[in-house]
């Protein structure tokens, strides 16, 4: 199964109909061709009063291969981070609770370049990474062109003691470690592949 996220609304590309029919509302879709994807995709894109759209075939492979063909793909990485005390690191940009993350440079690797994000990001150093935690995708459109960032998150430790400090020419106006019995606040004001995250990391 492959879950896209337009902001807060979802596509779903899955194999898996009764699960989902029970469990979510929203536009159920047997898959056909090629031109029915892209069909699906532009009416999803000019109703927005649409949240879920669940593509259903066997092979969910095929049909991912097939969406990924209507955007230019961008990759990205950042991380979940916990200190000494199990506090999370958190940040603030363009108004909305968020992970640390960016784009991978050229010929980059996602690991290298999530440690690198949250320094820049939040000046918190060292680092060091647990595990892989979940990969997102995320679409939107910059400058008339549809778009789909992969974003590869990873569960990382720092045992110092650092401030952050939040990197304010990327719009980040906080950075700051929130205990988890507080990370609930950032279900108000954020999007939910970051909550997607912060499930897959037990921090919710």
């Amino acid at each position: 199964m492959y879950k896209v996220f337009f902001d807060n609304r979802r596509i779903f590309l899955t194999n898996q109909f009764e699960k989902y029919y029970k469990e979510y509302n929203g536009l159920f879709v047997k898959y056909l061709n090629e031109i029915q994807l892209a069909y699906v995709l532009e009416l999803f894109k000019s109703i927005k009063d649409i949240q879920n759209v669940f593509i259903i075939y066997h092979d969910v492979e095929k049909i991912f291969n097939e969406f990924q063909s209507f955007f230019r793909i961008v990759e990205a990485a950042g991380g979940l981070v916990k200190n000494k005390k199990e506090e999370y690191l958190v940040i603030k940009r363009r108004g909305k609770w968020d992970l640390p993350k960016g784009k991978l440079d050229k010929g980059e690797k996602p690991d290298k370049a999530a440690l690198r994000e949250v320094r820049e990001e939040c000046g918190v150093w060292p680092l060091k990474i647990r595990d892989i935690l979940d990969v997102t995708y995320h679409a939107y459109i910059l400058e008339g062109v549809l778009i789909l960032k992969k974003t590869y998150w990873y569960e990382m430790c720092h045992e110092d003691d650092i401030t952050p400090s939040p990197q304010t020419e990327e719009d980040i106006t906080q950075a700051k470690w929130v205990k988890k019995e507080n990370i609930d606040m950032m279900q108000e004001n954020t999007y939910y592949s970051i909550i997607e995250v912060l499930k897959a990391g037990d921090a919710l």
